[in-house]
């Protein structure tokens, strides 16, 4: 499926392989859209400030850091099924270590640091191999409406995952949001048993350091996917990274709502989400130049966030998550799907897997650093707002100077 056509999700779901991957994959991002609101809540319930809570996220990413182009290697390598069951059991037990802590009273602010540290690793290990898994699951022709479709099944967990998890946290407190991450993984590791996956082609084998060169050696050679990774890193720094730290303090203290109140604003920001990726899907025959839509759709991001920052109310916070969640579909949906569309197959891995460092490790590493210096000048508002102003600049710059990224689709 090219440009000539609009996506058409029934078709591919259609296709038993990729039915089971788009359910792990769904009920992963359901667990992902409360995990980390539920770590930063509970941090906030122990007395911590911003300060703690990107500590938490920060350790949540290290393991990405580390273990993520290696992950890769092996997912060119190895059976991608197994190492995705494997992640999946490990995410569980700590879920449900972390479920119990909580629920008996045991936890400290010490334990949601290491338990934040240990679900990082689990993360770590299963993101890549979903990712480089689903173009060896679908005809080449109906990759990009197979990313789509990935894409529209995120947003509905931004949409369902923090709906769901307000009334579980209103009724059985903080505790529950945990237990209900577990039950979303038992689901999705059911979903991976009767996957199957075509083996990986098998290649000259080399040392891990050499493997994960020729990645980066591709990336740095090509020129716009080279582009789109940077202004990946930015958006992971200047809007994901601001938002997972201080998106819970500023309508927690900013706009003053409460936990279940925040869950349902959160859900706001994967409505918006979810009406541009299916618009894209829509009309996806008439986006030709997909580079220039996934940049305007940063800017209005960026711009988006300036505003959202300055949040005084719920019904003000809730419109601007709105307007920022269609930006959202924009970038979110054509970044992946500009960056496979010009990959070749036998580095998808490797490529996928830096995708994955930066979105899993990079965003808790930059909120370590918000964290702290929304602390240190005491105004989590105006740090978020300044954020934005230096992703629409970063944007601006390779808007305005960068026209090879452009023509791109």
């Amino acid at each position: 499926m090219g440009n000539n056509a609009s996506i058409k999700p029934t078709e591919l779901l259609r296709i038993p392989a990729f039915r089971l991957l788009w359910t792990n994959s769904f009920l992963f991002i359901l667990v992902q859209s409360t995990q980390r609101f539920a770590f930063v809540w509970l941090a906030l319930d122990l007395g911590a400030r911003s300060d703690i809570s990107g500590v938490i996220l920060f350790v949540m990413g290290v393991p990405a850091l580390l273990i993520s182009l290696p992950v890769g290697v092996m997912s060119d390598r190895m059976d991608r099924r197994l190492l995705l069951m494997g992640s999946q059991l490990g995410a569980l037990a700590t879920t449900i270590a972390i479920a119990a802590m909580v629920t008996t009273g045991h936890i400290t602010t010490t334990w949601a640091i290491v338990g934040s540290f240990i679900a990082g690793i689990f993360i770590a290990l299963g993101q890549p191999v979903r990712s480089a898994m689903i173009p060896t699951l679908v005809p080449q022709d109906k990759l990009v409406g197979a990313i789509a479709v990935s894409t529209i099944g995120s947003n509905i967990g931004l949409i369902i995952g923090p709906a769901t998890a307000g009334p579980v946290i209103r009724v059985w407190g903080i505790q529950g949001a945990f237990w209900l991450q577990a039950v979303l993984y038992t689901i999705g590791f059911i979903a991976l048993i009767p996957l199957k996956v075509p083996a990986v082609p098998n290649s000259v084998r080399r040392k891990i350091r050499e493997d994960i060169f020729e990645g980066l050696r591709f990336i740095n050679g090509h020129e716009s996917v080279r582009s789109l990774y940077v202004l990946l890193s930015s958006s992971t720094l200047f809007m994901m990274a601001p938002w997972i730290v201080l998106g819970p303090q500023i309508a927690r203290e900013q706009a003053g709502a409460t936990g279940s109140q925040t869950t349902a604003l959160f859900a706001l920001l994967g409505v918006g989400q979810f009406i541009t990726s299916m618009a894209i899907m829509r009309f996806n025959h008439k986006m030709i130049r997909k580079g220039l839509w996934f940049m305007c759709g940063l800017c209005w991001g960026s711009s988006v966030q300036i505003l959202l920052g300055q949040s005084n109310s719920i019904p003000m916070m809730g419109l601007f998550l709105f307007l920022w969640g269609l930006g959202g579909g924009f970038y979110m949906n054509l970044n992946q799907t500009l960056i496979q569309n010009n990959t070749p197959p036998e580095v998808m891995g490797r490529v996928m897997a830096l995708h994955s460092l930066l979105m899993s490790g990079l965003a808790p590493a930059g909120a370590l650093a918000v964290g702290f210096i929304a602390r240190r000048i005491d105004s989590a508002p105006l740090v978020f707002s300044a954020c934005g102003a230096l992703m629409l600049v970063s944007v601006g710059y390779f808007l305005t100077f960068k026209k090879h990224l452009r023509p791109m689709s």
